[in-house]
């Protein structure tokens, strides 16, 4: 199990830059459609691109993998992302698709592991995303609180229970960032005030803990993350989780 974290690091580098093994998709259960609301277009395409990344998701869903893309491709039009970043979405998904999904990583040719590890196409595709995001205050916020609430939700338990605290701790340490910047920053004031209460309880939560893990981890202790006790870690799962429900309940804001 401990190859398949190589393949998360390397290309999960693309996303992280920009601001694994798991049991199940994210995705087994198919939120309500938003009633015309372009945030929550953004906030599933954060969700969307942030499982592409992960190496095991493909593999959870090589089986289903083309309604899995066609539903990313779809959100993709329907929030207006630009004609380069669908091409290059286009241009990318046959050879993801191409690659031996059923077969053990250390099986794959070299070709192939260096085609899901350094494919430019990919790399154009994510960011082109996240350019087209930064187009607005509203689709960056919830585009980016999309990609974080997943990482949280979803991957950083996984890392957890397989011991891999830096790599959680990397994950933690992104959202928390942004997050906070999110809940104090005049930028972000009108978007975040017309939150539901208990989303905005939720991401200030994982904001405060950027505090905790600005400072440089201790080397010797393999019981905590920078700072960050179980109970903490905890409590940020828990916020992410809150933070989906909302989002698939079409409840995220007010």
């Amino acid at each position: 199990m401990k190859k398949h974290l190589l393949l998360f690091c390397a290309f999960s580098a693309i996303l992280l830059a920009a601001s694994p093994s798991f049991a199940a998709s994210p995705f087994d259960t198919t939120p309500p459609a938003p009633a015309s609301v372009n945030i929550y277009d953004w906030y599933n395409l954060g969700e969307y691109l942030g499982a592409a990344s992960q190496f095991n998701f493909n593999v959870v869903i090589y089986q289903q993998m083309d309604d899995h893309y066609k539903k990313v491709n779809d959100l993709m039009v329907k929030a207006h992302l630009s004609d380069g970043t669908l091409a290059a979405f286009k241009q990318w998904y046959p050879d993801l698709k191409a690659l031996p999904w059923d077969k053990d990583w250390i099986t794959w040719t070299k070709e192939q592991q260096n085609s899901w590890k350094n494919s430019p196409l990919a790399g154009a595709w994510f960011n082109g995303a996240r350019d087209d995001a930064n187009h607005s205050v509203e689709s960056l916020f919830f585009y980016f609180l999309g990609r974080h609430t997943l990482y949280l939700a979803w991957a950083v338990p996984y890392f957890q229970s397989q011991g891999w605290t830096k790599d959680a701790n990397a994950y933690i340490a992104s959202a928390a960032a942004d997050f906070l910047e999110f809940s104090t920053n005049s930028t972000y004031s009108t978007i975040f005030s017309a939150l539901a209460p208990d989303v905005q309880n939720a991401i200030t939560l994982i904001g405060a803990v950027k505090k905790k893990i600005s400072g440089a981890p201790n080397p010797f202790d393999n019981t905590s993350q920078a700072g960050l006790s179980p109970d903490d870690i905890t409590k940020i799962i828990d916020a992410a989780k809150q933070i989906r429900a909302a989002a698939q309940a079409n409840k995220l804001t007010k």
